[in-house]
């Protein structure tokens, strides 16, 4: 049974939640508290699952409690409820928050929220790869794209679209921006999956605010990344996208759908960052000992960790809250079976394939494995072929 706890300064807000969200055939429990002081006094003696807090609170407010619970409970998954609090108070707490809620909430909202997170978790067996994940706020950033990135935030007219362009080549800033935008802190009525839609939307001073966090939490983890065998993650990360967003824009020419296909292909593999922290020496170990196909290393991983990088990303992006079809691109990339059964027609297949291509020059092996189905497929094959030829001149 999972344990939820509900905190907020009003009674009344406590006592309804707990009564709309009780039901026999739950898979949690609900527990409340009325201040930040309260709920770190009940999770010393209470484990708890996902703490859900508003921001604004006298003494304590949801900010300083939620810092406290990362440091002390990383385990726990927290959301932040969001009113008219102060807008620097939520740009502080999207730091330490997984998401957000916005007032005025319903409790249907809320339980399928809980219920979506719980789901998530089906994805990441072991219980300290889940801890690294919940414990993350940021992911690892580019020292050379922060100081672009600067650069362009400290000029006199600044232009969205080159900060975007920016944005948009690195992982951890690409991830955040979505993370903040697709929150309830702004309530939009669809997802968003664009770098310069997101980038407008948070405005300039969020933005020069992410990066710092960002940046600040990659001082340490830089040389983490050489020693862990992942040193190319951010290398291959950006020519997967570029070539996902390439032959997908000869798909269609919607320009969410394309910018989908760039944003999942850049954090496609998120999930070894999370692999890399839970055990720095398995990809460096690996390389040594001779194994340098990724279906090869994919087996490995489901052996060591339970699960994949794959499914590993995709749940910490879950967490995060970023849109379904970016989820369902990043566990399905190397899964070209899963892809045609669930006949797929939007960003999962071209990732597959764009990953599977770079994967092939990178490691010097055949950069197309296809099924039965497909080589029978005249129009596949077709489309293959097409694909091949626009990745290879991208990449030349």
């Amino acid at each position: 049974m999972y344990k939820v706890l509900f905190v907020d300064d009003i009674a009344n807000v406590l006592n309804s939640f707990k009564r709309a969200l009780h039901s026999e055939d739950s898979l949690w429990s609900v527990l409340t508290a009325n201040s930040g002081a309260e709920a770190l006094d009940l999770m010393s003696h209470e484990k708890i699952d996902i703490i859900i807090s508003d921001l604004k609170m006298p003494e304590m407010d949801g900010v300083e409690l939620l810092s406290n619970v990362a440091s002390l409970y990383p385990s726990t998954l927290r959301i932040a409820i969001t009113g008219d609090a102060d807008p620097v108070l939520c740009q502080r707490a999207a730091v330490i928050s997984h998401q957000f809620i916005a007032k005025p909430y319903s409790s249907l909202d809320l339980a399928k929220m809980i219920n979506q997170l719980i789901g998530l978790g089906n994805l990441v067996l072991k219980p300290e790869i889940k801890q690294v994940v919940l414990r993350l706020s940021n992911l690892p950033s580019r020292p050379s794209l922060y100081t672009q990135l600067l650069g362009e935030l400290d000029k006199s007219e600044i232009n969205l679209d080159h900060i975007s362009e920016i944005v948009s080549q690195d992982i951890g800033m690409t991830a955040k921006v979505l993370q903040l935008v697709n929150s309830a802190f702004f309530g939009l009525a669809r997802n968003v999956v664009e770098v310069s839609e997101a980038v407008f939307y948070l405005g300039v001073e969020t933005i020069r605010d992410l990066a710092f966090s960002v940046h600040l939490f990659s001082q340490f983890d830089q040389e983490f990344l050489d020693k862990s065998g992942l040193a190319g993650l951010w290398n291959h990360s950006l020519r997967v996208a570029t070539c996902s967003r390439t032959i997908y824009s000869n798909v269609t020419k919607e320009k969410k759908c394309i910018s989908a296909s760039f944003t999942a292909g850049l954090l496609h593999d998120v999930g070894k960052l999370i692999i890399g922290m839970a055990s720095s020496g398995f990809y460096l170990s690996t390389a040594l000992s001779g194994v340098r196909d990724p279906d090869q290393i994919f087996i490995r991983e489901k052996y060591e960790f339970g699960s994949t990088h794959a499914e590993i990303g995709a749940y910490m992006l879950g967490i995060w809250g970023l849109p379904l079809e970016i989820l369902t691109a990043v566990a399905d990339h190397h899964d070209l079976q899963k892809i045609q059964k669930s006949g797929a027609t939007g960003i999962s297949f071209p990732v597959w394939f764009a990953n599977t291509y770079v994967n092939g020059i990178d490691y010097q092996i055949d950069g197309f494995k296809g099924s039965t189905d497909i080589l029978q497929d005249k129009t596949m094959i077709e489309t293959i072929e097409n694909w091949q030829q626009i990745c290879s001149h991208l990449l030349a």
